[in-house]
Parts: structure tokens; sequence; C-alpha cells
């Protein structure tokens, strides 16, 4: 008896460290590689860089390590075999916990955490003692109680880790700016509606670096208007490494307390590149100032297919509203078309506000129209 139960006790213990291995390795792999390739990086400030099967892999060996560090001291077997990994998921949890982008952790997460892992192991102390002569000696009765213990500290440490969507999307924007792929930036959540004000910024500076403003501008979530211009502008953190390449790249920062609008205005006033003159006109349009757009985007007598999409987009509308003075220019069909539909669900739908904007986002969530209305 006393062999086999030996024989189950080690059986367990390798099926425990596969168990949690497999947990680890896919949890990183598949869920937190760039959080962990975004510490990495602001760590080491850019000069190495993290390869996710590898970083899965080293860290999962050495969470697995821990575990038989620490089960050599306080030997946990048979069926409580699993709490020796009660430290490697803490772990795991806490290099997860990431936020904003930040290298700084959630201190509340822990304030809970820390107690219920206490409870939780005193709790399985309690069934130990009470269940110590009626418990079953077979494998199966040494199996459950491990697969049980793994089932609760894997939700534990999911629900500690950072999964909200923008960041994530966010890191992996950084991933591909640190190539110089402003493509690949812009792919990243494309069809998604989450966002951050990091994630708005690095898109906003790759579409002005590939000239795109423009064109794809309202294709994606523009919540803070001219101050998408800005990196970290939201944020409590202190300045990120993040904020000094983003800096870096767009070639200009803001002056303490100035305003994304002031910022734009001002880097074109310095520099009338078409970078900064682009920036400068996008600003106009998020914070919806047309006459000075107008003003400054010299279209008279301009040929539609000439200007960008969202250019014609915002001109159409400033002739719809100002009749009186409106713009020579003439804008594509389509434009002129498209403009026509959005006004007439406008009017279909002018009683009832959320239900139009539930259906102009639908067919009219990428134009400069649904942006100004709504």
């Amino acid at each position: 008896m006393m062999k086999v139960k030996k024989q189950n006790n080690k059986l367990i213990r390798i099926l425990c460290a596969v168990v949690f291995a497999a947990f680890s390795f896919i949890y990183i792999y598949m869920f937190q590689g760039e959080l962990l390739a975004l510490l990495q990086d602001h760590l080491s400030e850019g000069v190495t860089r993290s390869n996710t099967l590898v970083t899965a892999m080293v860290i999962t060996i050495l969470l697995v390590l821990l575990q038989w560090l620490i089960n050599s001291v306080s030997r946990l077997c048979g069926r409580w075999e699993a709490l020796s990994y009660i430290p490697s998921c803490a772990l795991l949890a806490l290099l997860t916990d990431v936020n904003d982008g930040t290298i700084l952790y959630s201190a509340n997460k822990w304030l809970w955490g820390v107690p219920l892992c206490v409870l939780l192991y005193l709790g399985v102390v309690g069934l130990e003692r009470m269940t110590k002569h009626a418990r079953r000696r077979d494998f199966f009765g040494v199996l459950w109680p491990n697969m049980l213990t793994f089932s609760l500290l894997f939700v534990l440490t999911s629900q500690i880790g950072n999964h909200a969507p923008a960041p994530h999307m966010e890191l992996a924007a950084w991933r591909y700016m640190h190539d110089d792929d402003y493509e690949k930036v812009l792919r990243v959540g494309r069809r998604s509606d989450d966002y951050n004000a990091e994630l708005t910024a690095l898109r906003n500076l790759a579409m002005a670096k590939t000239g795109q403003l423009g064109e794809r501008m309202f294709h994606y979530p523009q919540p803070y208007g001219a101050e998408g211009f800005i990196f970290n502008k939201y944020s409590q953190q202190t300045t990120s490494y993040g904020a000094s390449e983003y800096y870096t790249r767009l070639g200009n920062e803001p002056f303490g307390g100035e305003s994304g609008m002031a910022f734009c205005h001002r880097m074109y006033a310095k520099n009338d590149s078409a970078i900064y003159r682009d920036i400068y006109l996008a600003a106009l349009l998020l914070e919806k100032n047309l006459p000075t757009f107008v003003a400054e985007s010299a279209v008279k007598n301009a040929v539609g297919s000439a200007l960008p999409t969202h250019y014609q987009e915002a001109l159409v509308l400033y002739n719809d509203l100002h009749p009186s003075t409106p713009v020579a220019f003439t804008p594509d069909s389509a434009v002129v078309s498209r403009f026509a539909e959005f006004r007439a669900l406008e009017q279909e739908h002018v009683g009832n506000s959320i239900v139009a904007k539930n259906l102009a986002k639908r067919k009219f969530g990428d134009t400069y129209w649904f942006y100004y209305d709504f």
C-alpha cells in the first residue's frame, strides 16, 4: 500500500508540473506576450527585444523551478501537491498585472488577493484534517483535489492579469512602431471599438508618418479631439519611456499644459512640412473648427479626387452648414451621394438620437460626418 501511495504521489507530481507548465506557457504566449514584451522593452529602454515564444518558455521554466525549490522545503505532496504552485501563480499574476503600458502594478488587487490566498490555504488545510481518515488513497482520489486547486489558482491568476483589449492593442502597436512598420501599426485593432489615449496617439502618428490622416483618421475612434496627438496626456503616471520615443518620432513635444490644438498649430507654424500641415489640418477637423479648416486648407476650385476623402467630407459638410458662403470645389460624386444618405438617415430618425447614432455608426462610422454629429 505504501509503495502504491508513493507511486501515485510521484505520478501526481509529474502531472501537476505538466498541467502548470502548459497553463503558464499558453497564458503567456497567447494572452500576455505583448505585455511582457513591453515590460522588457521599457526596462531596457529599447536596447533589447523580446521574442514571445522564448519569453513564454523561459518564464515557465523559471516558475516550475520556483515550485520545485519551495516544495523541497514545504514537502506538500499527494492530493495537496498543487498548493505548492501558489507562489508561482502569484508571481505569474504579478508579471502580467501591467497597467496602461507602464511598469507599475496595482496594489489594490493584492490587498484582496493575498488574504484570499491565505484563506484558500487554510481552507485546504482544514479539509485535509477533516478528511484525513476518510479520503481515498487511489490515484483518482489524489488527482481531483489537485485539479480543483489548479482550477482555482488559474482563475485567480487570469483575473489578476491585465486583459483589457486596448492596452494589449497599444503594446502590439508599439512593437510594430519600433520596427518603423506604420502600416502594421494601423492594422492593430482596426475592427475594434476599444481604445485608449496612447493607442489613439500611436495610430495618429502612424497615419501622419504615412500621409494617411486625411484618408483614414475616422476609421478609428477619435474621442480625444486634438489631444489625440499628445502621448500620456491622460495618464496619471509619470512620463514613460514610450512618451519619449513617441515625441522623438514626431519631432516635437508639447510644453507643460499646452493643449493639443495649440501644440499642433505650433508645430506647423515652426515647420511648414507636409507631416505637420497634415497634423494641423487633422487637429482642426478633430476640434470641429470647419471655418479655420476651410481657410487653411486652400481648396478653392479644387477637384474632389485631388483631395483626401475626409477633407472632401468636411467641405461638403461645411457647404451644407453654410449655404450662403459655400466653398467652390468639386467633390467626388460618391462623397456627395453618401452624404445625402447620411442626412436622410438623420432626418428619418430625428426624434430618436440613440437609434440614429447606432444606425449611422454601422454605415457611416468611418466618416467625418458621423464624428461631427455624434
